[in-house]
């Protein structure tokens, strides 16, 4: 599990048959546990954020629900999306999968051999055994955890409103890009901007029921950045403080822009605590586990002022 996982993360999976498979009962089992080692900074954090920008403080029953129904979309459900894309390994299937067709095969027995019927037949038998003998053990718990989710995520995208649901689209679409470019590499970025950058529009647009402005688009794209470079700092730390520093260095920027300097002061007061911690990161004298959870908090609480600085 890495380490910047939040608390709660989904795994979807059919149920592991036993000897004498039972007549009747279920036929996917939900599987929901806390993620190790606990950490805050994550998807929960940018939707609850994302919430602050678009309505503030001002609480009501229906806020705190809608609040809480979008964390349920941004965490577990799109954990469990994402979970099932990237740590499956979609290529197993073909390794050492040899097609050889034999008229055992075919769907139509009785067809002459090389007639039409014949070849669509073989055709036909041998992606149904390549299913039956290499997809469906490999990969097809992942299969159904990737339908199932989509399925609830979308469901639940829907009652928040089409805002969230066009969203939500979005970050389905960030999962498979990670897989394909890599979870260690190029792929976290789409890592970052789906658990940050799309679960702080989220959040936003669960409350004020339209697509988020432009000023909270670009408060959750870089702090999505600052994300990202902090996902790097375990395996390459000097490119990944350079780029958490210069995100929310933009921040403080963009902010300042805005006339709002109360929350600039803090935040830069934050940026500043971060910047003695990476001396110490930088000399080896802490390692980069220690440094992220501490930086975490500083990058929490600047998020939440940012929130804040904006219009409501």
């Amino acid at each position: 599990m890495t380490l910047l996982k939040i608390l709660t993360y989904a795994t979807l999976a059919l149920m592991k048959l036993p000897p004498v498979r039972p007549a009747v009962g279920r036929r996917i089992s939900l599987e929901l546990y806390s993620a190790r080692p606990l950490t805050w900074l994550g998807p929960i954090a940018a939707t609850i954020c994302g919430a602050l920008a678009a309505d503030g403080v001002a609480l009501s029953g229906e806020t705190l629900l809608r609040v809480a129904i979008a964390v349920l979309l941004t965490d577990p459900l799109l954990g469990a999306w994402r979970a099932a894309w990237v740590n499956t390994d979609w290529r197993r299937p073909m390794q050492g999968w040899q097609a050889t067709p034999t008229r055992a095969w075919m769907l139509v027995p009785y067809a002459r051999l090389g007639s039409p019927a014949a070849r669509f037949s073989q055709w036909l038998s041998s992606r149904a055994k390549f299913w039956r003998e290499a997809i469906a053990p490999q990969v097809g718990q992942s299969i159904t955890a990737i339908l199932v989710t989509a399925l609830m995520a979308l469901s639940v995208a829907l009652v928040l409103g089409s805002s969230v649901f066009l969203l939500t689209l979005g970050a389905l679409l960030l999962a498979p890009l990670e897989s394909e470019l890599g979870e260690n590499g190029a792929g976290r970025w789409a890592r970052a901007f789906a658990e940050i950058g799309l679960a702080w529009l989220i959040g936003d647009a669960a409350i004020s029921l339209v697509l988020p402005p432009l000023d909270s688009t670009i408060l959750a794209l870089l702090f999505a950045t600052a994300y990202r470079g902090l996902i790097s700092v375990p395996t390459r730390p000097r490119l990944g403080l350079a780029i958490a520093n210069t995100a929310q260095g933009l921040v403080i920027v963009f902010l300042a822009l805005r006339g709002a300097m109360v929350n600039v002061t803090i935040i830069a007061l934050l940026l500043g605590a971060q910047l003695l911690w990476q001396t110490l990161l930088r000399d080896g004298r802490a390692e980069a586990r220690v440094y992220l959870s501490r930086a975490q908090w500083f990058i929490l609480a600047a998020m939440a002022l940012a929130a804040l600085a904006l219009p409501h």
